[in-house]
């Protein structure tokens, strides 16, 4: 008997989930004058088709979609619901457009936002007599907006989270490793259903699992467009756990992101072996207040502007502005960022007059990096319903001193 080619337990994306994705990308297409799309991208693939096997898909403005695929069919067509045409080559795909479509594509729009400039050159001296457009910040936007089903797939994602946290008691010990640490929570964490792998659009953004930190090891900043990296265990990847041993009254920061079928939670949780020092339970407390403050504030037609400059406003009052969402050169200039496919989704919580809308989902984390002391924080998901927002990570705020 042979292995299947997909997990049986794995949730397929539905039709009509998938047709009404399709449905405002056409929108988009007629609006900007665009005969067609071509779709390449894994996270964008993911959303249009429900699937990431190695294909292009060809969204015409008006007209059936295909769904191309070169490697490997059989599974694209378990996976999606879509019309799925075997692609022997990219060579080939000018003319199966056309026989197809009785022309080939005057304006074609493609994620020029992510597409690699090689790729691009290929495609453009393939369809040599079409005009190409960036559809990337159309489809970003599209996708910011999450469906009813969307959201269960995070909710499920933030069931790992809660289910995590409650393991960590057990798993924490003085003298572990930050890495040895990780490794017990990871491994957990794989149990649970976590899929591994944290999909990112911003270029050269990556990330494993999220950041476990430790002490003074919350306070290394690094390349990564967050408020907490971590020394990580060489300069090839700069980010993340070290070899630092995990000591008493010291904080210890699970900022997990989790990812099942699909779809991403992002939320962070402070530990401790002890009571931790003063001035971090003060930094944490300033933290939950900034958090409720924001958590009012928001709800559908409230800029991001006016959240981030009320929580930085917020962190000031407190003196703890310099600060708050990293130190120095480490800071950032945001509070929070959409998740979904992708870990850096719309909104983004910064100096941004896009308004907030019902069923855009976000992560809120006011955090604090204290001098000789280390990180510390909240981080939670939430869904914008329509008079204010609803918490997918339920796991206990407070403080664990174990």
């Amino acid at each position: 008997m042979s292995a299947p080619l997909v997990e049986p337990s794995a949730v397929l994306t539905p039709q009509d989930e998938v047709e009404r994705r399709l449905s405002g990308l056409r929108e988009t297409l007629r609006r900007r004058d665009l005969d067609a799309a071509l779709i390449l991208q894994n996270a964008d693939l993911y959303y249009y088709t429900g699937t990431v096997q190695q294909s292009y898909l060809y969204v015409p403005a008006d007209g059936d979609v295909t769904l191309f695929t070169r490697k490997l069919v059989e599974r694209a067509r378990l996976e999606s619901p879509l019309d799925v045409t075997p692609l022997p080559g990219l060579r080939a795909l000018p003319g199966l457009v056309a026989e197809r479509y009785g022309a080939a594509p005057g304006r074609m729009g493609l994620e020029l936002d992510v597409l690699p400039v090689g790729q691009f050159r290929r495609l453009e001296a393939l369809f040599g007599g079409a005009s190409f457009e960036d559809l990337g910040p159309d489809i970003v936007r599209q996708r910011a907006v999450k469906s009813a089903w969307e959201v269960e797939r995070i909710r499920g994602a933030a069931a790992i989270s809660e289910q995590l946290c409650g393991l960590v008691p057990d798993l924490l010990e003085e003298g572990l490793t930050e890495a040895e640490f990780a490794g017990r929570v990871e491994a957990q964490a794989r149990r649970l259903g976590h899929e591994g792998v944290i999909r990112m659009r911003g270029f050269n953004q990556e990330m494993f699992y999220g950041q476990l930190l430790t002490g003074v090891s919350g306070e290394a900043a690094s390349y990564l467009d967050t408020p907490l990296a971590g020394t990580g265990l060489s300069p090839a990847v700069p980010q993340g756990v070290s070899l630092r041993r995990i000591g008493r009254g010291e904080p210890v920061v699970l900022d997990f992101v989790s990812v099942h079928n699909g779809y991403i939670a992002d939320f962070t949780r402070i530990f401790s072996l002890g009571e931790l020092p003063h001035a971090l339970v003060d930094a944490y407390r300033a933290a939950l207040e900034i958090q409720e403050l924001v958590v009012g504030m928001a709800a559908p037609g409230v800029t991001c502007r006016a959240l981030y400059e009320a929580a930085v406003d917020a962190a000031g009052a407190a003196r703890l502005g310099d600060c708050f969402m990293g130190r120095g050169p480490g800071q950032v200039r945001f509070i929070g960022h959409g998740v979904g496919i992708e870990l850096d989704e719309l909104p983004v919580l910064t100096t941004s007059d896009l308004a907030l809308e019902e069923c855009m989902v976000f992560a809120l984390e006011p955090k604090f990096v204290v001098p000789g002391l280390g990180a510390i924080g909240i981080e939670n998901t939430y869904c914008v319903r329509e008079r204010g927002l609803e918490v997918l990570t339920t796991a206990p705020e407070g403080l664990f001193e174990l």
